[in-house]
């Protein structure tokens, strides 16, 4: 009858010493679900903010370029008009020039015979 009891007792602390062991692993994997839950959600925390980061950068940029735009557009008008005072100073000091050098090209003729009509016979 001890013998039975001590076989018992010993079933006994195997079955609980089982359930103490799967009370551990369920409890590792309570564990080891949370700190993957955490770990998720701290990649995703960093992503935004790397995100955000992108995105602040660009929106930066971009304000600093139509911010440039605006000074560059004003730049090129500036540009543009001393351009044109170059333009029509030498249109000044050069009109009288190139008028007179047009004026001798179309008055200066000089009668000859077309080639195309020397090469048909006629001539």
């Amino acid at each position: 009858s001890s013998g039975i009891n001590a076989e018992y007792g010993g079933i006994q602390r195997l079955l609980q010493a089982e359930q103490r062991a799967n009370a551990k692993v369920a409890e590792a994997k309570k564990k080891k679900q949370k700190r993957l839950k955490e770990a998720k959600e701290e990649a995703k925390k960093e992503i935004q903010a790397f995100k955000n980061k992108m995105d602040f950068d660009f929106q930066e940029k971009m304000a600093k370029s139509q911010g440039y735009g605006e000074d560059y557009s004003a730049q090129i008008d500036k540009q543009s008009e001393a351009d044109s005072k170059k333009l029509d100073a030498s249109l000044a000091a050069n009109e009288d020039k190139v008028v007179a050098w047009l004026i001798d090209l179309v008055s200066d003729i000089k009668p000859e015979v077309h080639q195309n009509y020397a090469t048909v016979g006629f001539a």
